[in-house]
């Protein structure tokens, strides 16, 4: 492969994951953010991603939503088994405000 080919390629992929990772606002949630859940925000996936694990659905917490992490501001007032959330957690918290 030449350099000029592998530079786009290289270029194509920080752009897509930049994209992944940066929502232009709470209204552009929930999107797919690779490596981080950024603070004030929850997730309620997580996936194995070539080039990016763990990959997080992430979205702005609020009350009544299932989710893998209970963020400050939230409590929760039940919990349940699931997958969605591993490896981090075997268990999604049904959020409250507080």
């Amino acid at each position: 492969m030449k350099f000029g080919k592998m530079l786009g390629v290289a270029s194509a992929t920080v752009l897509a994951l930049t994209a992944l990772a940066v929502p232009a606002s709470a209204q552009d949630t929930p999107y797919w953010s690779c490596r981080t859940v950024p603070a004030g925000y929850t997730y309620t996936m997580v996936r194995a991603d070539q080039g990016c694990e763990p990959l997080y659905y992430v979205t702005v917490p609020q009350t009544g939503l299932w989710a893998c992490k209970v963020t400050a501001g939230f409590t929760y007032t039940a919990t349940r088994p699931s997958s969605n959330c591993r490896p981090d957690s075997t268990v999604q918290y049904l959020l409250a405000a507080v």
